[in-house]
């Protein structure tokens, strides 16, 4: 059954849909040079993404040891969120199976969207790269007048959207934010193994674990909660 039998499902992007982790250090290395700022390690940045631009600037920032000033830290967020669109998504790939899944629920009739924590103009700028735009009904990063993830309310808005139930969804995403933010919307929610976490996938509280978003159309490994 593909999707567990969902009418709908909301994928989270980074971590889970995209390997987006070199272009996102990429950019906040540049934007700490031009502050005269030391570059963060990759590694450090992979766990450090999630929560949007300015927490990434923030927990950055306390990597290297350096006060987190405010207003330190709205340059240092807007000269990443500019240096991104430079950047663009060059060192970026979709996890294996990803395209192939999302074409084989959007054929099948499921609904199907995104909700990032990501700005929404480098959400769309990364579909449109990939060529996945006809795949999706809905996108949403943040941005707009809505709080971030975990807080369900852009889960919420991007299902109202959709015009299906909450019961009939499935959010899929990577972190203990998409787990947070499924629970407090009142949604299934389902992680891939190979997020942007420093725990395993299994130890999150998700309703499921999953190998990759591929096993979303495979036969048998998904079963729809009670």
């Amino acid at each position: 059954m593909i999707a567990g039998g969902y009418s709908a499902v909301v994928f989270d992007l980074d971590g889970t849909l995209a390997d987006t982790a070199a272009d996102i250090r990429e950019a906040i290395v540049r934007a700490l040079a031009d502050e005269g700022l030391p570059p963060v390690d990759a590694n450090s940045v992979r766990l450090m993404i999630g929560g949007g631009p300015r927490l990434l600037v923030e927990r950055v920032l306390n990597r290297l040891h350096v006060a987190t000033d405010t207003d330190l830290v709205t340059r240092l967020t807007r000269s990443f969120h500019a240096e991104y669109l430079k950047q663009g998504n060059r060192l970026s790939s979709l996890f294996p199976g990803v395209e192939s899944t999302l074409k084989n629920l959007h054929s099948a009739g499921i609904r199907v969207a995104l909700c990032s924590n990501k700005p929404d103009d480098l959400c769309r700028m990364l579909v449109r790269n990939f060529s996945l735009v006809e795949y999706f009904d809905e996108i949403l990063g943040s941005g707009g007048d809505l709080p971030r993830k975990p807080d369900p309310a852009p889960l919420l808005r991007v299902i109202e959207r959709l015009g299906v139930p909450r019961d009939d969804t499935l959010y899929v995403g990577d972190s203990e934010t998409d787990v947070a933010t499924a629970r407090n919307a009142g949604v299934d929610v389902m992680l891939v193994k190979h997020g942007y976490t420093l725990r395993a996938a299994s130890q999150l509280g998700a309703d499921a674990v999953i190998d990759s978003v591929a096993d979303l159309v495979r036969p048998g490994p998904l079963a729809r909660s009670a």
